[in-house]
């Protein structure tokens, strides 16, 4: 049972708004929720507050609001922006909450650069974090050094991402902890990170705050918990096959029709034997191997740096007491 006073909230949920990132040629989407849809199962499954955080825009959570105004006391407009760390070339996204269209275009002026946009996010005042702080995570730098990179950007780091392997979820906790430890504020949120509708929820973080902007203070402050399970691998490969089902399904809409060109058609087409050779399979179980592989390799990292902390503490303890010689009483 839920501790009384605490609102729910899945703070990572996408719509039809957001674009797929890869082979722009067949006009897909990262999900095809309807905003109000993802409205009504988030509500259903007991959220107080709805977030709308689609891939580099707010058009999903401005839908929503242009025809239902009256939703607007119970909807946070957020955005989960792709940055990069120009050093390495590493993408990371950042969810940002709270945000308006004034914003938005000043948050896409600075994408090229995270340090550039968190600068920016914490003069603004505004409400983010991290999401899945090692799904993109190749060994661009040594563990330890992307680990303190983490730590000077973010005190918000999601620990709980629905779609991720159980491995991610306890290795970005782990650099939490090790933060702590050495002095960083760092507070740990969750989100499904769904694309379809079943699995909204699988995460929540959970927050005081009796209107949505002192729920977002809540949350800013710290004061906030996190609560879900993993929806695991085949639920993550099931979620995909949906995504590419709709898809199709999509394409004998008016909608969908009015996207596609000539050679749009002949792109869905050619994906139709990719589909049935089994290689979004293929594809998801190698990021899904990947991703935990390389949490391991962090995680590992985590304690042994852990150790050798601990080592030089009993180190320095043991130098500084008193030296007693055998057969003299000491002082």
């Amino acid at each position: 049972m839920l501790q009384p006073g605490l609102k729910k909230v899945d703070l990572h949920v996408h719509t039809v708004f957001s674009n797929f990132r890869h082979l722009k040629i067949l006009k897909a989407r990262d999900s095809y929720n309807d905003p109000l849809q993802v409205y009504e199962r988030c509500r259903a499954i007991g959220c107080d507050y709805v977030a709308i955080t689609d891939h580099d825009t707010i058009d999903g959570a401005l839908d929503l609001l242009s025809k239902r105004p009256d939703l607007e006391s119970t909807v946070i407009v957020g955005e989960e922006v792709e940055t990069s760390f120009p050093a390495t070339g590493q993408w990371v996204h950042v969810n940002v909450l709270g945000v308006d269209e004034t914003i938005h275009r000043e948050m896409a002026e600075l994408r090229g650069s995270v340090h550039e946009l968190v600068e920016y996010l914490r003069a603004r005042g505004l409400p983010h974090f991290l999401n899945h702080p090692l799904q993109s995570y190749r060994l661009q730098r040594a563990p330890m050094r992307y680990v303190e990179d983490v730590l000077s950007l973010f005190t918000h780091v999601e620990i709980g991402n629905g779609t991720l392997p159980v491995g991610q979820n306890r290795t970005a906790a782990g650099i939490l902890e090790y933060g702590r430890r050495r002095g960083f504020t760092c507070v740990g949120v969750g989100g499904s990170d769904s694309h379809g509708l079943r699995r909204i929820g699988s995460y929540v973080t959970l927050a005081e705050g009796e209107t949505k902007e002192a729920w977002l203070a809540s949350l800013m402050d710290g004061r906030c918990l996190t609560f879900g399970s993993e929806i695991g691998f085949l639920g993550m490969v099931g979620e995909v096959y949906g995504i590419v089902g709709r898809y199709y399904k999509r394409l004998g809409s008016p909608d969908g029709r009015a996207e596609m060109g000539a050679i749009n058609y002949a792109a869905a087409a050619g994906f139709v034997p990719i589909c049935l050779a089994g290689v979004p399979l293929l594809l998801n179980v190698a990021s899904y191997a990947g991703t935990s592989g390389l949490s391991g390799l962090v995680q590992r990292s985590l304690h042994r740096s852990a150790r050798r902390e601990d080592l030089a503490s009993t180190a320095a303890l043991s130098s500084a007491l008193p030296v007693v010689r055998t057969g003299e009483p000491p002082g």
